[in-house]
């Protein structure tokens, strides 16, 4: 089961670098008790993107995402604190991408862009 999901963590990297994003960091790990980011990354925009993924075995729906808003910004806070000095007045955007992996070599993929801000009306 494991191997199944750094399989599916591998997919999700890889999802996102064909959309053009830039990964800077994987599997980033705050202070003892605090958590961890999933991946760090740049998209074509050059914002810098927070991403928490989530991956799901079987057909029972997309996982939820498990981490709150406000812990996902204090790792953010964290994780800039010691690598920002690159990305200083960049924009900040967090992501979610959830997977559901229905047989070994097949998979759903659901990309949140932007889960904390506001959806933007459509025209």
């Amino acid at each position: 089961m494991n191997d199944m999901k750094e399989k599916a963590m591998g997919a999700v990297k890889a999802f996102l670098e064909r959309k053009g994003y830039e990964i800077v960091d994987e599997a980033w790990q705050g202070p003892e008790g605090i958590g961890g980011i999933d991946l760090v990354a740049v998209d074509e925009d050059g914002t810098l993107v927070f991403v928490d993924a989530t991956v799901r075995i079987g057909t029972d729906g997309f996982p939820e995402a498990h981490r709150a808003r406000g812990l996902r910004e204090a790792l953010a806070a964290t994780w800039l604190s010691g690598n920002g000095d690159d990305y200083a007045d960049t924009p900040v955007r967090f992501d979610e991408v959830a997977m559901m992996v229905v047989k070994e070599n097949r998979a759903l993929l659901r990309h949140h862009v932007n889960c904390f801000g506001e959806m933007e009306p459509l025209s």
